[in-house]
């Protein structure tokens, strides 16, 4: 399986998330992961911007259960607070770990070894379980956008042009 963080997005405060569009100017980022990617089935989140990469990609089946983890828009420090999510903190208003982690298992149970474009909060919490020495924080902090990763047993791979 491979999991690909959505292409960088136009933050619009003033705009419901699911539909914050792909920032053009960093398009090619996008085409250039597309070269080391498989040919597989794609997946992706029903957020614009998820729909707007997985595209690159092939024609893609959307899938709600890859959505970013559900929590209310914050002016505050965004990294405190997912800090505090990533260390079980139950955070008010905030998706529960474990109802993230369940439908992303349920999502990878059903569709099996394809592309799965998603979100970098829980693609993060959805790795480290998978990956049990991943610390969640980190790898959040440290990803990119776009961004790829095949799971290959209990360790990942990251994918990146020119590798």
């Amino acid at each position: 399986m491979i999991f690909v963080r959505h292409g960088r997005a136009v933050v619009q405060p003033d705009v419901p998330t699911h539909e914050w569009p792909l920032d053009a100017a960093h398009i090619g980022a996008i085409a250039e992961l597309r070269t080391v990617l498989p040919e597989l089935p794609v997946v992706c989140s029903d957020m614009r911007r998820a729909i707007e990469t997985a595209r690159f990609f092939g024609e893609p089946t959307v899938d709600p259960r890859l959505a970013e983890v559900s929590r209310p828009w914050t002016n505050d420090d965004l990294e405190a607070s997912i800090t505090r999510y990533f260390l079980g903190e139950p955070l008010d208003g905030w998706e529960p770990q474990a109802d993230a982690r369940a439908r992303i298992e349920a999502e990878v149970g059903e569709y099996g070894r394809a592309i799965y474009v998603t979100h970098g909060t829980v693609l993060s919490l959805s790795l480290s379980s998978i990956v049990p020495a991943l610390n969640a924080m980190r790898f959040w902090t440290d990803l990119t956008n776009p961004d790829a990763w095949q799971v290959d047993g209990d360790r990942l791979v990251r994918l990146s042009p020119g590798d």
